[in-house]
């Protein structure tokens, strides 16, 4: 690689991956807001929000989420302060990362620059990477910890790379499931690694990666609401479904309903579905926090090209062990997400990622050689920069009309004026489900120490969870009746106003909330 070529594809990650980060997207989701949050009460008093000291497993809004992000946000809020590009700063950095890591990777395994190179510029303006790089997902960070320990792995350094495997395991829950596996993989198809001195730092990280499963257990058994094979939901509709079939045909009962068929039927949709061209071009997931609406995670013309890829790569000359690593690398992508009722699920499907841009790079790699006419590798580009044009159009002007609801865009603006406004009685807002009570936590920098001795918590769920209502001078309720003798009421554009606020004047409004404040 040139120094020409990285200044350009440093260029493009500065471009794609950080200018206007605290802008865009338009707000923090809840995630972010914890990640961040609960980085700096560590910074302030060595404890969580909850009051533990330097906890692993982080007890926060709907998860227990794992330690790695929490503990590296210290440093880019240290350095920039609390708010959005601090809390996205890895995210981001690691989203660069990946750019380079996957021409290495692609280099070592396909054997070429050309094919390098490109796979480093489908990724670095693919809609998936970007729009992941751009929002604190532990899944970016723990990816970009796999992809450079694969690379090393690859390379034989052997320990450094089963050592960022292992930071893998402690960012994200996914990698506790893909990485084991995939380092068996490993271990079978390269004789290398099987030479006796790298025994023992084969046997240290089984030790090591047994350990961080202990460890983060309370954090991935929580997960367990949402496994397929423990779910609440699905073992109720499988009882049913089975004393039914079981009433007019016992045989079928016991042969094709019984649980494990049951299960594995489910598994295998969610698993078929990853590859689907509604999850793949069409849609994404079906999280609204993890798509842009009418963009997939892949251009259309990056999957006809992973398919080329695919072919091609079967019918290459390239190392059996590549072909079969390659081929395993994306089979085994969709497993995390396949055992969740919610599949196909973007964040946990996020392996999938590079490994398809790598098959695509591939096929691209592959047209251009066998074609000779100019017309046609100039429609190949035009389609190309048409599916660019698309999805920037779709992430710049779309995304931001169709935001996720319950993402409170212009929470902040609002916060920041009642801020100003230095009130020191009663501050109301609504929602306290949706964990409310980060955002005047986050974006006012309240006392960590004071929020860990003084809010008050909603009864915690069945796996421990819970919101904070109560805390400084802020007031959580679900609904408006429950408002007594306020000072200031924050509210969502969309809420209606009660005779309640006959005493409030509107002072703030803008497109997402109003702020009413005593007269």
């Amino acid at each position: 690689m040139t120094k020409k070529t990285i200044f350009l594809l440093i260029l493009g990650i500065i471009f794609t991956r950080f200018i206007l980060l605290s802008k865009i997207p338009l707000a923090l989701n809840r995630d972010e807001a914890a990640i961040g949050w609960n980085a700096y009460s560590i910074i302030k008093t060595l404890k969580d929000e909850h009051g533990q000291f330097l906890p692993i497993n982080f007890k926060s809004i709907g998860d227990y989420k794992m330690p790695l992000y929490i503990y590296a946000s210290i440093l880019p809020i240290k350095l920039f302060g609390l708010n959005e590009f601090s809390v996205r700063f890895w995210s981001s950095f690691s989203g660069g990362i990946q750019v380079f890591a996957i021409y290495f990777i692609t280099k070592k395994l396909l054997k070429s620059k050309k094919t390098a190179l490109i796979s480093s510029l489908f990724l670095l303006f693919n809609p998936w990477a970007v729009f992941y790089s751009r929002i604190a997902f532990e899944a970016n960070l723990a990816l970009a910890f796999f992809m450079v320990g694969t690379l090393l792995i690859l390379k034989e350094k052997l320990i450094v790379g089963l050592f960022l495997y292992l930071l893998s395991c402690l960012t994200y829950s996914s990698s506790l499931i893909l990485i084991p596996i995939f380092c068996l993989i490993l271990f079978i198809l390269n004789k290398n690694l099987r030479q006796k001195q790298m025994i023992i730092a084969w046997s240290v990280f089984t030790l090591l990666f047994l350990l961080i499963f202990g460890i983060v257990f309370k954090t991935s058994s929580q997960k367990s609401a949402i496994s397929i094979f423990s779910n609440p939901t699905i073992i109720d509709t499988y009882n049913k479904t089975r004393t039914n079939v079981y009433a007019y045909n016992q045989l079928l009962a016991k042969f094709w309903y019984n649980k494990p068929i049951y299960l594995f039927r489910i598994w295998l949709k969610n698993y078929l579905n990853t590859f689907s061209l509604r999850f793949l071009i069409f849609e994404g997931g079906h999280h609204p926090w993890h798509r842009i609406l009418y963009l997939g995670n892949f251009y259309i013309t990056e999957i006809i090209l992973a398919l080329i890829g695919l072919y091609s790569l079967i019918k290459s000359k390239i190392k059996q062990n590549y072909k079969l690593l390659i081929i395993s690398w994306l089979l085994i992508s969709p497993l995390a997400s396949a055992i969740t009722i919610d599949a196909p699920h973007t964040t946990r499907s996020l392996f999938l990622l590079p490994i398809t841009i790598i098959l695509a790079a591939f096929g691209a790699s592959h047209l251009l050689k066998k074609t000779k006419k100019p017309i046609t590798k100039g429609l190949l580009l035009a389609t190309y920069l048409l599916s660019l044009i698309y999805g920037g159009y779709r992430y710049i002007s779309t995304y931001p009309k169709f935001f996720p609801q319950d993402i409170p865009a212009g929470l902040k603006q609002a916060l920041e004026y009642t801020d100003q406004k230095s009130i020191t009685g009663k501050i109301y807002l609504t929602d306290i489900q949706n964990s409310t009570y980060l955002y005047p936590a986050f974006h006012n920098q309240l006392s960590p120490s004071r929020f860990q001795e003084e809010s008050i918590w909603t009864k915690e769920d069945v796996v421990g969870l819970s919101n904070a209502y109560q805390f400084d001078n802020y007031y959580i309720v679900n609904d408006l009746n429950d408002i007594t003798d306020p000072s200031v009421i924050i509210l969502p554009i969309s809420q209606t106003p009660t005779q309640l606020f006959d005493s409030l004047k509107l002072e703030y409004q803008n497109n997402y909330y109003q702020v009413y404040i005593k007269e």
